[in-house]
């Protein structure tokens, strides 16, 4: 155990006099700073003041949606009669949503992580996009009307989930492109 001899008395000071000084203020200092010296920058600053994690929270939280459509809509309606069953376009879009948003909600801890990230936004867009093309060629309007909404439901969801899939593969490859610079 470490040990110091520090005098603790209380020290008064005097006037040539001999009187003490009042108007001096409190015995006791406190230290201030000078100057404010900047912490450490992380990295990706200017990308994860954006809030990517947002964009990545709701493109996760909509492929778990996409993924519970999906597996209710196999097991409700018959496999062959459609696309959507046949290539299960939305198990297969929630999945990749819910694997690229999670691997973007890590990008702030493990920033090493942007190629990954940027290539999985890359093939969440695709897989949506033909998804989203197979979805649109298999509406049907007229024929059973539960299965027409959820057809529709499922094509909104996938279109939100291409646009903000977009939106982050434009960030990351700004923030990339800006990083080698």
């Amino acid at each position: 155990m470490a040990k110091a001899d520090i005098e603790m008395d209380i020290q008064r000071h005097e006037d040539s006099a001999g009187g003490r000084l009042d108007d001096e203020g409190p015995l006791i200092k406190y230290y201030r700073a000078s100057e404010v010296l900047p912490g450490p920058v992380p990295a990706l600053q200017k990308l994860l003041r954006k809030g990517p994690a947002t964009c990545a929270a709701v493109q996760s939280s909509s492929g778990i949606l996409s993924f519970g459509i999906g597996v209710v809509f196999a097991a409700s309606f018959g496999i062959n009669l459609n696309l959507l069953t046949v290539f299960r376009v939305p198990i297969l879009t929630g999945i990749t949503f819910v694997f690229a948003g999670v691997l973007s909600n890590l990008l702030y801890k493990h920033p090493e992580l942007l190629q990954t990230c940027l290539v999985a936004n890359i093939v969440c867009l695709l897989v949506s996009g033909v998804g989203s093309i197979l979805l649109i060629v298999d509406l049907q309007p007229g024929g059973n009307n539960i299965q027409y909404k959820m057809e529709v439901l499922v094509l909104c969801v996938t279109l939100m989930d291409m646009i903000i899939a977009a939106v982050l593969i434009f960030w990351f490859h700004r923030e990339k492109r800006d990083h080698k610079q």
